[in-house]
């Protein structure tokens, strides 16, 4: 669809500007290349590739970059005041224990003058003769201005299949977006067939009534004639002036239509409003040769409505599937490397250090009370749901199929019949005219001649109509509208 839409738009400015003929044909390139609804279409399409491309993404490690610049009024303080440290004599450590030995060290405690035994502080322990004083201000760490900078890593291993149900399923949506915008070019076609063959009937039927009225004139003036050497009546006269009459407000009407038809036409495909393009009669659908059975098996496997719902079941099981591995074990690795300043690693230094970090990480649903077991239920009655609205949706088109093909059918018959009804009325009314010149048939003989002559031709106008549009109806139902079908 992609090489039809550029074609299009490389045909348009030839099409707009051709002034002479327009085929149902480029109609139709027309209304593809200018509808909004196609155009909006394509885009959803286009968000759901970029939607698929995103769920394959999950599959791929993410790298991160982090950064941040802090002022700080305060340092940290590791004390809560000034402090005072003993000093242990080297020789009062225990060499196989690493432990403080009075024993070894009697001198490194303060001794009463008069007991010669240590001095006890308020808690019992003994005074040590000397002790260093640490102040408060000598263990503030940090500084005013802080920075820290990390790249990080993560990646999945293992996520219950999350991962991969996620990117099938937004395959399956970007297939149901496409499925959509095809579905939306064979709706603005059957719409631009519509449109085309109501200008082409008004303006048959335009042209047989200007015929019509001719024709009431010609036999209007003859009895003219006829009335002034006397040989008709006046009353005879008036009836031929009331119908021409007559004929020539209908006349109004069908232009009236037409102009309206014409504009509706134009609009839908693009063209200006009050363009004159000829429209092409010419209409010899190419009919698949095959049993009327085969056309529904052809809908069944061509019709868009149909491939949007076998999707949305697909979508439905996978789903469930996403559902089930909610309750599998979650395992992902990261990785990273961080700088900050001041430098954690060199005393708080007035300096960027950096350090490097690689973990794993797991996450196993214990017992959610049921949540998890009640998600997965609902993700399959949804997916029961989307089974039974397929199958109804099959009978709906298998219906369809076989209602367009019995109206395809009636049309034809219709027209045959309106055929030979137009041959009967042309042979009628050439009788009634011969008749009416020997003198044998009346003024009202030849009206109702031309009456019915002017019936027979707007039934066979109107059934060539309905043939035409229950022809295009049949090919969207059997889903087998395009551009460029042969009409």
């Amino acid at each position: 669809m992609k090489i039809h839409v550029i074609v299009l738009f490389l045909m348009m400015p030839f099409l707009a500007y051709s002034g002479e003929t327009l085929s149902l044909y480029e109609a139709r390139q027309l209304a593809v290349s200018h509808n909004r609804k196609i155009k909006q279409a394509e885009l959803e399409r286009q968000a759901s590739g970029l939607q698929t491309r995103s769920a394959f993404n999950n599959f791929l490690p993410r790298f991160d970059f982090e950064g941040g610049y802090q002022l700080r009024g305060k340092k940290y303080s590791l004390l809560e005041n000034d402090m005072f440290l003993p000093v242990i004599p080297y020789e009062g450590i225990d060499g196989s224990s690493g432990t403080f030995n009075s024993a070894l060290a009697p001198g490194a405690f303060a001794m009463h003058p008069e007991t010669g035994q240590p001095i006890l502080n308020a808690d019992g322990t003994p005074v040590f003769q000397n002790y260093a004083w640490l102040p408060q201000s000598e263990v503030e760490v940090g500084s005013k201005h802080n920075w820290q900078f990390g790249v990080s890593m993560r990646q999945p291993l293992y996520m219950g299949g999350k991962i991969r149900r996620g990117h099938e399923i937004a395959q399956r949506a970007e297939s149901i977006s496409e499925a959509r915008e095809e579905l939306t070019i064979m709706e603005v076609i059957a719409r631009t067939d519509e449109l085309y063959w109501q200008v082409v009937q008004l303006c048959e039927m335009l042209s047989l009534t200007n015929s019509y009225i001719e024709m009431l004139e010609n036999l209007e003036q003859d009895m003219e004639n006829l009335f002034r050497e006397g040989i008709v009546t006046r009353n005879q006269l008036l009836q031929v002036q009331v119908r021409k009459n007559e004929v020539k407000l209908s006349a109004i009407q069908v232009e009236n239509g037409l102009e309206l038809s014409r504009l509706a036409l134009n609009q839908f495909v693009g063209l200006p409003f009050y363009d004159r393009a000829e429209l092409s009669e010419t209409f010899s659908p190419e009919m698949l040769k095959m049993e009327e059975g085969l056309y529904t098996d052809l809908a069944l496997e061509q019709r868009q409505e149909l491939r949007m719902m076998n999707e949305a079941v697909t979508i439905a099981e996978k789903l469930v599937q996403v559902e089930r591995a909610e309750m599998m074990p979650a395992i992902g690795i990261m990785a990273g490397y961080s700088v900050s300043n001041p430098n954690p690693y060199n005393g708080f230094a007035r300096e960027f250090g950096g350090d490097y970090s690689v973990g794993v990480g797991i996450s196993i649903p214990i017992f959610h009370f049921g949540e998890k077991r009640n998600q997965v239920a609902q993700a399959k009655i949804a997916r029961q749901q989307q089974q039974l609205e397929l199958e109804e949706t099959r009978e709906m088109v298998q219906l369809q199929v076989s209602r367009e093909l019995l109206s395809f059918h009636e049309s034809k018959s219709r027209l045959d019949l309106a055929n030979l009804s137009l041959e009967q009325a042309e042979e009628n009314l050439r009788v009634t005219n011969n008749l009416f010149n020997e003198g044998r048939a009346t003024t009202r003989d030849v009206l109702e001649a031309q009456a019915h002559w002017q019936d027979a031709h707007a039934t066979s106008i109107s059934a060539k109509a309905a043939h035409r549009l229950a022809y295009t109806n049949l090919q969207k139902a059997i889903g087998d509208l395009k551009i460029s079908d042969n009409q």
